[in-house]
């Protein structure tokens, strides 16, 4: 076995945790992007629209789209700010806040199924191998990232440098 090997094991389980919380969300009448959402308005009541897309590092336009979709199928409610009438607080509805602990609970349920038949010292050893493996490859612009930081630079279009 080669170090190719071992990233491809690593892709296919990725990709297919991947389509496993598309179809799941999907089967709740959520799109991607949205739980994380809703966790944070759950966790920031009252929140704005800009406090979202700055903590969820994500542009206005993207977050606007996103919280109208939401708000259209019910899962949130913009309330107007009473001190400041241009400011419009979000809050989960009880739909949303229902969606947002079912997909909760299905990720932890995906996540106890993806690591079943794992005792706690190798799920230890592999998050420590994960850590060094992250590591070797991070550099000092990518090191500290938050995990929506690493998304966001991961889907960054690629730059080529040209020889000189």
């Amino acid at each position: 076995m080669n170090e190719r090997d071992v990233a491809g094991a690593m892709h296919r389980l990725e990709l297919l945790r991947k389509i496993r919380i598309h179809r799941m969300m999907g089967a709740l009448g959520m799109y991607p992007g949205q739980p994380r959402m809703m966790e944070y308005i759950n966790a920031h009541p009252g929140c704005t629209q800009r406090d979202v897309a700055l903590a969820l590092d994500i542009t206005q336009a993207s977050a606007a789209a996103s919280l109208k979709r939401m708000e259209k199928a019910g899962l949130l409610k913009r309330l107007q700010d009473k001190q400041d009438s241009r400011r419009n607080c979000l809050t989960l509805t009880e739909k949303g806040l229902s969606q947002m602990l079912q997909g909760r609970n299905g990720m932890d349920s995906l996540d106890k199924e993806m690591f079943q038949g794992l005792s706690q010292r190798d799920m230890e050893q592999f998050k420590a191998l994960c850590d060094k493996m992250f590591e070797n490859l991070a550099d000092e612009n990518t090191r500290n990232l938050n995990i929506c930081r690493l998304h966001k630079e991961a889907e960054n279009p690629i730059t080529i440098q040209e020889e000189t």
